[in-house]
């Protein structure tokens, strides 16, 4: 198959960490042709020298939301009628471009899916219009501008099914592991200070978004300094953001600044457990990672939580801050119930498919889309 693999309205967050996935993991299947289309921020994160001669990379700005007029959609349309492809692979959607070529689009954004959680149900005044006009041209964009669709749980298939009403045959479930760069020796890249002995670090990499709720470490901080833990957080934002949002918790925490993806293992070989007070997600990949770096994992219990994680997670409320030190201190005390997890979550994530068994199964839906027309 001759094959674009789009990934040009990506710009930061787990979505990069998949794509860059699927992409490197493309090398597997050298029957196909590749023409890879990278956002700018993707062009940082994939080194192109790394590829046989079947792929081909170009480089695009992010479309505009704006479609009428937008030279990156001009652009994507005369590239496409050039390569003549069999089929277009968007990793995440919604996309602003429709290709005329049959198109298979990933969809993870729980925001416009959970709207039965207390962080949608919070939602109020011009936040909450400018919100639900977003989700409305989504939802359209959506609907018009793809062929098949991939989510990764099968509670996201059902809802995205009734949100973009399409029938469920159209929605396929590709569930995620972790990135094959998790199977390899780690390297010391000196990124982090020496740990005192007595010290419990946890780690979130994640962009700091509103719904990853990370200001209730500020919160914990306070408890922290009365209770004389010694406990950090490792976090991997943008200094501007640690100044503004974190600046009297600074001495609790170690920023990393924004991180690549091979740097990950690394930074979890010298974390103690994931920190993930997350208020809404589709899925994400910290899970599987943690679980695969033996790190247990204290997260917020929602079903989006506890479907991928089970019973090998401590789960709080992220609305309440008692209850989320009181799981933070059963962890930082309790060693064997810190093995009990890690136990737990290494049999929940070696069911999992490999990220090289994700991409075979994304070809196979490429390849099922074209035989449909």
């Amino acid at each position: 198959m001759k094959i674009i693999i789009n990934a040009t309205n990506l710009k930061i967050g787990g979505a990069l960490q998949v794509a860059i996935s699927f992409i490197y993991e493309c090398r597997e299947f050298n029957e196909n042709e590749y023409h890879v289309f990278l956002s700018p921020s993707m062009k940082e994160e994939v080194n192109t020298k790394k590829f046989p001669h079947n792929f081909k990379f170009y480089n695009f700005d992010n479309p505009s939301r704006l479609i009428v007029f937008d030279k990156t959609i001009s652009l994507l349309n005369r590239m496409e009628a050039e390569i003549k492809p069999d089929c277009v692979f968007s990793v995440f959607g919604p996309t602003y471009w429709k290709p005329k070529s049959r198109h298979v689009m990933g969809f993870a954004n729980g925001l416009y899916l959970y709207g039965d959680l207390p962080y949608m149900q919070k939602m109020k005044g011009f936040e909450k219009l400018k919100f639900n006009l977003i989700k409305l041209y989504h939802q359209f964009l959506l609907k018009k501008n793809a062929d098949l669709y991939v989510v990764q749980t099968v509670d996201m298939k059902n809802r995205l099914s009734k949100f973009i009403d399409k029938p469920k045959e159209k929605i396929s479930v590709v569930s995620s592991k972790y990135h094959s760069i998790f199977e390899k020796e780690i390297k010391d890249l000196n990124l982090l200070p020496k740990k005192e002995a007595c010290e419990f670090w946890f780690v979130t990499i994640s962009a700091y978004y509103p719904h990853k709720k990370l200001d209730i470490i500020n919160e914990l901080v306070e408890i922290i300094k009365e209770k004389d833990l010694h406990i950090k957080f490792i976090l991997t934002l943008p200094n501007e953001v640690i100044e503004s949002k974190f600046k009297k918790s600074k001495e609790y925490i170690i920023n990393l600044g924004t991180v690549k993806l091979e740097e990950c293992p690394y930074i979890y070989s010298k974390a103690d457990a994931l920190f993930l007070p997350t208020l809404i997600e589709s899925f994400t990949a910290s899970y599987p990672e943690a679980m695969v770096m033996k790190k247990p994992i204290l997260t917020s219990g929602y079903s989006f939580a506890t479907s991928v994680c089970k019973d090998a997670a401590l789960y709080f409320n992220p609305y309440d801050v008692d209850d989320v030190m009181k799981q933070i201190i059963k962890i930082y005390l309790d060693k064997e119930l810190y093995q009990t997890m890690v136990s737990k979550a290494l049999s929940i994530v070696e069911e999992l498919p490999s990220s090289r068994q994700r991409a075979e199964e994304y070809l196979k839906l490429c390849k099922k889309v074209t035989e449909d027309v």
